[in-house]
């Protein structure tokens, strides 16, 4: 269950969430504020309800009486807090939550692109989620995988060095582009002076582009109009703690009505944003057949010396 395509992605990525200093200082701090939350033998709803906690968690870096800015870690720390949430939230299933580009396979980067005249730029995409299809090729054991390319030459699902290799997973993104599902992600850690990115990013991309205005989505044939479905999301803290948020404010309507709507880590309040752990059934049911099942069926693989020890929660 946990040797298959999506699973070696997700551990690549939250493995590099780990290798950063700005993570791994902040996890010292975090690790047994999360533990305290759990408490012992904790269930599947313990797990899924930590998105609930996340603004509290992340705050526990933070320095009693400094700003906003001034927050331990930074946008960089919440970021991939949220993509360690989202994997551990999603194990067992088809949904990948990726913080670095490069581990995104390429025709997925080139249909998010958006071109400016004769230049391409990314989004802001902190956080990439690949909802991979339905396909033996992401559902099976990768030791009964044979994946040929056009060519007929196989392609081996590892490297030299034991990682998911990349050159087999963007001939499987391109030979199934169509039956992929994207979510992007921004995350900030100010609402205030944020909320509109990702307003007029979303924008772009439910527009499709502007042609009359030379912007256009996608490259080297590959466009998220094509895809099975896409959604763009925002996720902040907030870090204005003191600031108490209403439907009628500026910055909650910017993020509105995003195609993935506006997320942040405690409970939810109506009409003001939905606590991140809505993402799931709200974006990515597709790509699983249940995230509380997933979960429970996870958490003894969580323990030390287990195949998903490495999100370090125990």
């Amino acid at each position: 269950m946990y040797n298959n395509i999506p699973e070696l992605l997700r551990k690549e990525a939250v493995q590099r969430l780990f290798a950063t200093n700005t993570f791994n200082n902040s996890w010292i701090i975090w690790k047994p504020e999360i533990q305290r939350i759990l408490g012992d033998n904790f269930d599947e709803n313990a797990l899924l309800n930590l998105g609930d906690f996340l603004t509290q968690i992340f705050r526990t870096t933070g320095t009693s009486g400094r700003g906003q800015g001034e927050l331990s870690g930074g946008g960089a720390a919440w970021e991939s807090l949220i993509c360690w949430y989202i994997n551990l939230c999603t194990v067992g299933s088809r949904i990948v939550a990726v913080k670095k580009m490069s581990l995104v396979p390429e025709p997925i980067r080139d249909a998010i692109t958006v071109n400016y005249g004769n230049f391409g730029c990314n989004t802001e995409s902190d956080i990439t989620i690949l909802i991979f299809p339905n396909l033996p090729e992401y559902t099976q054991d990768i030791n009964t995988l044979n994946i040929q390319n056009n060519q007929n030459q196989e392609l081996p699902v590892l490297n030299r060095n034991g990682k998911l290799n990349l050159n087999a997973l963007n001939f499987l993104a391109s030979r199934d582009f169509q039956q992929y599902e994207i979510g992007i992600i921004q995350c900030k850690t100010n609402w205030n002076d944020n909320a509109q990115i990702p307003m007029l990013w979303d924008m772009i991309y439910s527009a499709g582009g502007f042609r009359g205005r030379n912007i256009t989505i996608g490259k080297n044939g590959y466009s998220i109009q094509n895809i099975h479905q896409f959604t763009y999301s925002f996720v902040t803290v907030p870090s204005n703690q003191n600031q108490n948020y209403s439907s009628n404010q500026v910055a909650v309507k910017r993020v509105t009505n995003l195609s993935g709507g506006n997320y942040w880590g405690q409970p939810t309040e109506q009409h003001v944003a939905k606590s991140i752990k809505e993402i799931f059934t709200n974006n990515f049911n597709n790509g699983t057949s249940g995230i509380r099942n997933g979960i429970r069926n996870a958490i003894p693989k969580f323990n030390p010396n287990q195949v998903l020890s490495y999100f370090d929660i125990i």
